[in-house]
């Protein structure tokens, strides 16, 4: 499988992620903006998701708890500002992080390619350089790349 290309400039706050899915956009869009099948792609391995809200629309909450094979939850969450086949626009909170109230602003923008493939461009703005250090040493990057994954099988089945 592709693994997502991640980005983090020097003395910036941002976190930049691209991933090319081979699955056309309709679909990674569908397994994306549907909660049965949210569920079945935003997990690790062993752990399962409860999608507790999920309101497409602007001003719309989404909060889905991850529970770990442990016995740990983890609450991914935020407010969608923009919902839509071409690009995501939303807040996100993480509760796994050691101290509260860190926000990221979101952007995901996905680019219909030939031959049936979707390019899915992220960008995360922090508020600062330290937060977006800490996201990138949280073990982000594998567990992105894990649920990403899951989610191209998830979208071929559709």
């Amino acid at each position: 499988m592709t693994k997502a290309t991640v980005t983090a400039p020097e003395g910036q706050s941002t976190i930049t992620i691209e991933r090319v899915f081979d699955v056309p956009k309709d679909k990674l869009f569908k397994a994306m903006s549907n909660p049965e099948l949210i569920a079945k792609w935003w997990t690790g391995p062993n752990d399962t998701v409860t999608v507790e809200a999920f309101e497409p629309r602007e001003g719309g909450k989404w909060r889905y708890v991850q529970h770990t094979a442990d016995g740990q939850d983890f609450a991914f969450y935020g407010v969608i500002h923009e919902h839509g086949p071409d690009r995501v626009v939303q807040t996100f909170e993480f509760s796994g992080l050691p101290e509260r109230g860190h926000v990221i602003m979101e952007k995901m923008e996905m680019v219909e390619l030939e031959g049936g493939k979707t390019k899915l461009h992220v960008t995360q703005a922090f508020f600062s350089t330290q937060e977006r250090d800490g996201m990138l040493q949280s073990g982000m990057e594998d567990g992105m790349n894990q649920t990403y994954n899951k989610l191209e099988d998830l979208a071929k089945e559709l």
